[in-house]
Protein backbone atom coordinates (compact mmCIF):
# COMPACT_ATOMS: atom_id res chain seq x y z
CA UNK A 1 0.00 0.00 0.00
CA UNK A 2 1.18 3.37 -0.69
CA UNK A 3 1.28 6.37 1.26
CA UNK A 4 1.47 10.11 1.52
CA UNK A 5 3.25 12.05 4.23
CA UNK A 6 3.52 15.69 4.38
CA UNK A 7 5.23 17.03 7.25
CA UNK A 8 6.78 21.05 7.98
CA UNK A 9 10.00 21.47 8.98
CA UNK A 10 10.80 25.02 11.16
CA UNK A 11 12.10 27.64 9.39
CA UNK A 12 15.14 27.49 11.76
CA UNK A 13 16.97 24.96 9.95
CA UNK A 14 18.89 26.32 6.90
CA UNK A 15 18.78 24.07 3.35
CA UNK A 16 21.70 21.93 3.81
CA UNK A 17 20.39 21.43 7.54
CA UNK A 18 17.06 20.69 5.92
CA UNK A 19 18.27 17.96 3.90
CA UNK A 20 19.51 16.14 6.82
CA UNK A 21 16.49 16.42 8.40
CA UNK A 22 14.80 14.50 5.69
CA UNK A 23 17.56 12.07 5.50
CA UNK A 24 16.61 11.47 8.90
CA UNK A 25 12.94 11.22 7.99
CA UNK A 26 13.58 8.44 5.52
CA UNK A 27 16.25 6.28 7.75
CA UNK A 28 13.19 6.08 10.67
CA UNK A 29 10.55 5.47 8.19
CA UNK A 30 12.90 2.15 6.94
CA UNK A 31 13.76 1.13 10.13
CA UNK A 32 9.80 1.33 10.64
CA UNK A 33 9.22 -1.51 7.63
CA UNK A 34 8.23 1.45 5.35
CA UNK A 35 10.41 1.84 1.67
CA UNK A 36 10.32 5.42 0.58
CA UNK A 37 9.56 5.88 -2.49
CA UNK A 38 9.59 9.73 -3.64
CA UNK A 39 10.18 12.66 -1.87
CA UNK A 40 9.96 16.20 -3.12
CA UNK A 41 10.66 19.93 -1.53
CA UNK A 42 7.55 21.71 -1.64
CA UNK A 43 9.35 24.99 -0.48
CA UNK A 44 9.51 27.20 2.18
CA UNK A 45 6.13 29.01 2.79
CA UNK A 46 4.25 31.44 5.52
CA UNK A 47 2.03 29.46 7.57
CA UNK A 48 -1.45 29.82 8.07
CA UNK A 49 -1.15 30.39 12.06
CA UNK A 50 1.90 30.07 14.02
CA UNK A 51 2.79 26.63 15.44
CA UNK A 52 4.84 27.09 18.63
CA UNK A 53 5.81 30.47 17.78
CA UNK A 54 6.93 29.58 14.23
CA UNK A 55 5.61 31.48 11.02
CA UNK A 56 7.50 29.78 8.25
CA UNK A 57 8.09 26.31 7.92
CA UNK A 58 9.49 23.86 4.67
CA UNK A 59 7.02 21.64 3.45
CA UNK A 60 8.22 17.96 2.57
CA UNK A 61 5.79 15.59 0.98
CA UNK A 62 7.21 11.97 0.65
CA UNK A 63 5.48 8.65 -0.91
CA UNK A 64 6.32 5.43 1.01
CA UNK A 65 5.11 2.01 0.43
CA UNK A 66 4.31 0.08 3.71
CA UNK A 67 2.20 -2.72 4.72
CA UNK A 68 0.35 -0.69 7.60
CA UNK A 69 0.74 -2.79 10.24
CA UNK A 70 3.07 0.01 12.12
CA UNK A 71 2.00 2.99 11.31
CA UNK A 72 1.18 3.95 14.97
CA UNK A 73 4.74 3.85 15.65
CA UNK A 74 5.66 6.01 12.71
CA UNK A 75 3.47 8.58 13.71
CA UNK A 76 4.16 8.59 17.19
CA UNK A 77 7.90 9.13 16.05
CA UNK A 78 6.36 12.24 13.79
CA UNK A 79 5.17 13.93 16.97
CA UNK A 80 8.00 12.94 19.07
CA UNK A 81 10.50 14.03 16.53
CA UNK A 82 11.60 18.16 17.37
CA UNK A 83 12.41 18.91 13.58
CA UNK A 84 8.89 18.49 12.76
CA UNK A 85 6.06 20.89 13.48
CA UNK A 86 3.17 19.44 12.10
CA UNK A 87 2.64 16.40 10.20
CA UNK A 88 -0.11 14.53 7.86
CA UNK A 89 -0.29 10.76 6.52
CA UNK A 90 -2.94 9.89 4.16
CA UNK A 91 -3.54 6.59 2.33
CA UNK A 92 -3.22 6.54 -1.46
CA UNK A 93 -5.14 3.61 -3.10
CA UNK A 94 -4.26 4.82 -6.71
CA UNK A 95 -0.88 5.07 -5.65
CA UNK A 96 2.06 8.10 -6.43
CA UNK A 97 -0.07 11.00 -8.28
CA UNK A 98 2.10 12.45 -11.50
CA UNK A 99 0.88 15.40 -11.26
CA UNK A 100 2.61 18.37 -10.10
CA UNK A 101 1.69 21.34 -7.96
CA UNK A 102 2.83 24.49 -6.12
CA UNK A 103 1.69 25.20 -2.89
CA UNK A 104 1.34 29.03 -2.50
CA UNK A 105 0.64 31.01 1.01
CA UNK A 106 -2.19 31.57 2.56
CA UNK A 107 -4.86 34.14 1.48
CA UNK A 108 -7.95 34.90 3.15
CA UNK A 109 -10.63 34.13 0.50
CA UNK A 110 -12.49 37.03 -0.96
CA UNK A 111 -16.23 38.29 -0.34
CA UNK A 112 -18.70 38.45 -3.19
CA UNK A 113 -18.03 42.15 -3.53
CA UNK A 114 -14.13 41.54 -4.48
CA UNK A 115 -13.20 42.68 -1.09
CA UNK A 116 -10.90 40.47 1.67
CA UNK A 117 -12.97 39.01 4.47
CA UNK A 118 -11.12 39.58 7.28
CA UNK A 119 -11.69 42.68 8.76
CA UNK A 120 -8.89 45.16 9.66
CA UNK A 121 -8.05 46.19 13.09
CA UNK A 122 -8.89 49.40 14.50
CA UNK A 123 -6.47 50.83 16.50
CA UNK A 124 -7.30 51.01 20.51
CA UNK A 125 -9.00 53.92 21.39
CA UNK A 126 -7.75 55.60 24.33
CA UNK A 127 -9.16 54.73 28.06
CA UNK A 128 -10.81 57.82 29.46
CA UNK A 129 -8.98 58.89 32.31
CA UNK A 130 -11.30 59.51 35.30
CA UNK A 131 -11.72 64.01 36.27
CA UNK A 132 -9.74 64.19 39.14
CA UNK A 133 -11.38 65.83 41.88
CA UNK A 134 -9.95 68.42 44.35
CA UNK A 135 -10.33 66.97 47.80
CA UNK A 136 -10.12 68.46 50.72
CA UNK A 137 -9.19 66.86 54.28
CA UNK A 138 -12.07 65.58 55.70
CA UNK A 139 -12.30 64.59 59.48
CA UNK A 140 -14.42 61.17 60.09
CA UNK A 141 -17.81 63.52 60.48
CA UNK A 142 -17.49 65.15 57.61
CA UNK A 143 -16.38 62.01 55.66
CA UNK A 144 -19.75 59.90 57.47
CA UNK A 145 -21.82 63.13 56.93
CA UNK A 146 -20.56 63.08 52.84
CA UNK A 147 -21.31 58.82 52.86
CA UNK A 148 -24.97 59.02 54.56
CA UNK A 149 -26.35 62.60 52.20
CA UNK A 150 -24.61 59.81 49.25
CA UNK A 151 -26.33 56.90 50.33
CA UNK A 152 -29.36 58.22 50.98
CA UNK A 153 -30.19 60.17 47.84
CA UNK A 154 -29.26 56.36 46.06
CA UNK A 155 -32.41 55.12 47.96
CA UNK A 156 -34.60 57.92 46.98
CA UNK A 157 -33.43 57.64 43.52
CA UNK A 158 -34.94 53.53 43.37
Amino acid sequence: MIYEILYIIPSKFSDSEIDGVTERVAKSLQTAGAQVQETKNLGKLKLAYPIKKVRHGTYILTYIEHDGSNLQKIDQDFRLSEDILRHSVLKRPEGIPSMTFTPTSYQEPLSPEGKRTAVKKEPRAKKAQSPVIATEKLGAEDLDKQLNDILDSDLTNI
